[in-house]
């Protein structure tokens, strides 16, 4: 996906990368996902770590996005909702999607996002 990371900011999104663990299975934090994103050769987004997600940590972890997968996720800006997921990793069952079918994912939700009511 980091060869469409600039293309899917365009689109209107902003990427989030969150680890819930490193290599050595310990807690995510933010400076052991901004490594992750270094080696993946990332140079976009926030990173944060799962460890330090508020109110507890183990948030995404425990998510019904994130079973024993990674997953991406789309939220709307204006209404909060998740309108789109996806999930990638080794076990079956997942759509493990390249970074042109994300950024579609991307476009189609911005082009049907959710607008504010406007005031008359």
């Amino acid at each position: 996906m980091v060869d469409q990371e600039e293309a899917i900011e365009n689109a209107g999104a902003q990427i989030i990368w969150v680890l819930e663990q490193d290599d050595r299975t310990q807690p995510g934090t933010r400076e052991s996902c901004e490594f992750v994103m270094d080696t993946f050769g990332s140079n976009r987004g926030i990173c944060v770590g799962d460890s330090e997600t508020r109110p507890e940590a183990g948030t995404f972890d425990q998510s019904p996005f994130s079973i024993a997968r990674g997953f991406d996720i789309i939220v709307d800006r204006s209404s909060m909702e998740i309108v789109w997921e996806s999930s990638h990793g080794t076990p079956s069952g997942n759509e493990n999607l390249d970074g042109t079918e994300v950024l579609a994912a991307v476009q189609d939700a911005v082009a049907n996002a959710a607008r504010p009511e406007t005031m008359e």
